[in-house]
């Protein structure tokens, strides 16, 4: 089989690009032809790039200055201050009209009539992602070039759709995989019906996601369950019992996450004061990096927190991990939207005691009391409650660690499951199509 994944990004950290190269890698090392199209520019360093690239993957992306132009946010308010400076007469001549009839002081009118044309510039010209015929461009080059049996998409909300679209209208075979577990309280899947019923096999990460793309983005036929692949660190000389003992009563707690607003750091950081009236010596780590960064600082300066001690950017390198983990007594996820995260199966995969929350597919992961503690999401009380209650006991911690790595035994994670099962779900999707 010739299978092309598309993916709408390569970020420098992401539980979505590590699950994406790992397939593929598992995928072509079971004999299969695998490329990848990015619907935009990645640099050479990337972690994820350089290990498909070490294992021959064909990879396709928009060319730098056309990628940023068109979708990276700093380039953009860059172009917007550009064209924002060449409209100054313009600025200048509403500045005047403002202040004629509000009767503001002038340089408060200025400042007003300048935002207002940067919003209008950011809101309806520079703002909006204009990738998409440049990337159906690039489809169809590489569609010639490279002539796949199938496509699959690993999306996030609504972004790659017209993938899709393009897929269908081509008559090639397409999977759509959405990462995330769609919630009617987010508007990021409300242009889901026009195009997800197009795709020859809907796949989700976890059943809740499946039963959420069934009924909040319309999805009208079957939607298959595959979860990730999280390697097993044993295999790769992890001793479960090697991680540093704490020392004079410091716990240290384990966040990996982008700095994004599903992830529910807001309540983190407020648990994270909670708990430090109690255990002033507990560290708390955050790893990943994100939009999010400085308004969190400020969050945690406003909390008496030190939130450059907290949030130490992400990790670039998978081999970093092992020694996180080694460094972490405590794994913690505060999440109030997921699909089903790595992170979450990687810390189980290392034997790491779980508080998180039960949003999307990670109550199908962790048993309340059995395998880690769980809290309803957006309680920063529960989770400083859950986390002191670890803190204070070791045996608990010792158990609940161990009846993850168990979990993660058991469960369907290893890299060998997942790639036949993927490969099942490949050789239903060209049956169906030549029917």
């Amino acid at each position: 089989m010739r299978i092309c994944v598309v993916v709408g990004s390569m970020l420098e950290f992401g539980g979505l690009e590590e699950f994406a190269k790992n397939l593929a890698l598992g995928v072509k090392r079971q004999g299969h032809e695998v490329s990848v199209v990015c619907a935009g520019w990645v640099p050479d360093d990337n972690q994820y790039l350089r290990a498909l690239r070490e294992e021959r993957v064909e990879i396709v992306q928009l060319p730098r200055r056309l990628a940023l132009v068109l979708s990276d946010w700093p380039t953009k308010e860059r172009i917007s201050g550009v064209c924002l400076r060449l409209l100054y007469p313009l600025v200048v001549l509403l500045a005047g009209v403002h202040f004629l009839s509000r009767r503001k002081a002038w340089r408060r009118s200025l400042q007003s009539a300048g935002n207002w044309v940067r919003g209008r510039l950011i809101n309806r010209l520079v703002g909006p992602d204009r990738r998409k015929p440049f990337v159906r461009l690039l489809l169809n080059w590489w569609r010639l070039r490279w002539r796949p049996d199938l496509v699959h998409i690993h999306g996030y909300t609504s972004t790659l759709l017209f993938v899709i679209d393009w897929a269908h209208s081509k008559k090639i075979p397409v999977i759509y995989e959405e990462h995330q577990t769609p919630d009617a309280q987010f508007d990021w899947w409300k242009d889901f019906t026009q195009s997800i019923n197009k795709a020859t096999m809907v796949v989700a990460v976890s059943e809740a996601s499946a039963r959420a793309l069934r009924t909040v983005c319309g999805v009208d036929r079957p939607v298959a369950v595959a979860y990730y692949m999280v390697p097993d660190p044993v295999e790769a000389g992890w001793r479960i019992d090697t991680r540093p003992e704490s020392r004079n009563g410091l716990v240290r707690v384990t966040t990996v996450a982008r700095l994004y607003v599903t992830k529910g750091l807001t309540y983190l950081l407020e648990a994270i004061a909670r708990v430090k009236e109690h255990h002033p010596l507990t560290q708390f780590k955050v790893y990943g990096d994100g939009e999010l960064r400085e308004e969190l600082l400020v969050h945690a300066q406003n909390l008496g927190l030190d939130g450059k001690q907290i949030f130490v950017g992400a990790f670039t390198d998978r081999d970093e991990l092992p020694l996180i983990m080694a460094q972490t007594d405590i794994f913690v996820m505060s999440s109030i939207l997921e699909g089903l995260p790595i992170a979450l199966l990687e810390a189980m995969a290392y034997g790491r005691p779980i508080v998180a929350t039960p949003v999307g597919g990670i109550p199908e992961a962790i048993n309340d009391g059995v395998n880690g503690l769980l809290c309803e999401p957006r309680d920063p009380e529960c989770l400083a409650r859950k986390i002191c209650a670890l803190i204070e006991n070791p045996g608990l911690r010792s158990r609940l660690g161990r009846a993850a790595r168990e979990s993660y035994e058991r469960g369907p994670y290893s890299p060998a499951s997942v790639c036949a099962r993927y490969l099942k779900l490949y050789e239903e999707v060209l049956a169906t199509a030549t029917r």
